[in-house]
């Protein structure tokens, strides 16, 4: 009787222990249902997206240090080695789509100014025009005083349909400002709008101005890339795969848009987002273009210029995605400059193949011969 009373109890005991073991599995196995369900349907929260974008962060800088250690392939020469270090409002080192300005004598006691937005693993909440300054061009910082983004995102934002994006820097040496100009989406209302802030000292900024506004499905303007030149506002911009140019003294009133005609050497390449200089061979542009919608992610970087913005010389390629770095999946919109030594600057948006992003630098003489920071 006594053996049976002990053997109950041990039996007892080990279905406890069984019991309390698969309690605690399916009590961790509910948590991280939870908390997957949380950042699933949680991502419009502020905390989530951060903890969310954090966590894979973390994630992808641990994969591609493998990865690099593990790898022995070289890098196009043309492709920086590490994007640069920007680090946004929200934390993160995530830029796109770069617009830098250069100041011989500097502006408010910087030679450089970048407007860019930060988008980290493709979260337009955080597209939002953010202003950093740096002297050479390697070292970024925001201006003190600043408050970044100067631009908040929209009050009604909603994930792929309701954003800001596509930010552009522009001096006016009329009235000695600097103007960013940025675009908002609203999908619901088939609305495209593209409003300017202006700052006198790059600190301070003004409240957002409409200037164009349109029917998306009756004309839009992606990557708007504007020059303030004899008085007047240049503008060219995307539309329908297509650059389009049109110009104005007032912001009110705009000539007609005319379309520009840009060839590649593969005619089935399609224009996506731009930029343009003034140099002494006329209007110089660079580009990323596509040969269908599914591959915007890993497009390539072109140039082509034009002394009459009319005639311009075949687009060909001047930077691809790498072998394997932080750009080894594509590339998106990019920003040059050319000092007066001729030496373009080429500050290019990376998307690596985990879906991060970042911004580049190259430079050299011969846009077509560029060598990448830190790629020797």
């Amino acid at each position: 009787m006594e053996n049976d009373v002990k053997y109950y109890k041990k039996l007892n005991n080990k279905y406890k222990n069984i019991i309390i073991i698969l309690s605690s599995i399916i009590g961790v196995g509910i948590l991280c249902v939870i908390f997957g369900l949380v950042l699933y349907f949680g991502r419009h929260s502020n905390i989530i997206r951060y903890i969310y974008n954090t966590i894979r962060e973390v994630k992808v800088s641990f994969v591609s240090d493998v990865l690099d250690r593990k790898s022995d392939r070289e890098e196009f020469v043309h492709n920086a080695r590490n994007k640069l270090d920007i680090v946004s409002p929200y934390g993160d080192n995530q830029g796109t789509h770069p617009k830098v300005l250069y100041f011989k004598d500097g502006f408010n006691g910087y030679k450089y100014y970048m407007v860019y937005t930060p988008y980290p693993f493709g979260d337009d909440y955080r597209e939002n025009p953010t202003i950093m300054v740096s002297n050479d061009m390697i070292n970024w910082k925001k201006p003190e005083g600043i408050k970044n983004p100067i631009v908040s995102s929209p009050s009604n934002f909603e994930t792929k349909k309701i954003y800001n994006s596509d930010g552009h820097l522009v001096y006016n040496y009329k009235d000695n400002t600097l103007e960013c100009f940025y675009r908002y989406v609203n999908d619901y209302n088939d609305e495209v709008i593209i409003y300017r802030v202006k700052s006198s000292d790059g600190i301070n900024w003004s409240d957002s101005e409409e200037v164009i506004r349109n029917k998306r499905s009756k004309h839009d303007y992606v990557s708007p890339a504007i020059i303030y030149e004899d008085g007047k506002y240049k503008i060219w911009y995307v539309y329908k795969k297509t650059i389009y140019y049109t110009e104005s003294e007032d912001l009110v009133n705009f000539s007609k848009d005319v379309r520009l005609k840009i060839n590649y050497n593969d005619k089935s390449l399609k224009t996506w987002h731009i930029d343009v200089i003034k140099s002494d061979l006329g209007y110089e542009v660079i580009m990323v273009a596509y040969s269908n919608p599914s591959s915007r992610e890993t497009m390539s970087l072109y140039y082509t210029y034009s002394k009459n913005n009319k005639d311009f010389i075949e687009a060909k390629p001047i930077i691809k995605p790498s072998n394997v770095s932080w750009d080894n999946k594509g590339l998106y919109r990019s920003s040059f400059i050319k000092d007066d030594n001729g030496v373009y600057y080429v500050f290019y948006s990376g998307i690596s193949e985990y879906d991060t992003r970042g911004i580049g630098l190259s430079y050299g003489n011969d846009i077509y011969n560029l060598r990448g920071l830190y790629n020797n």
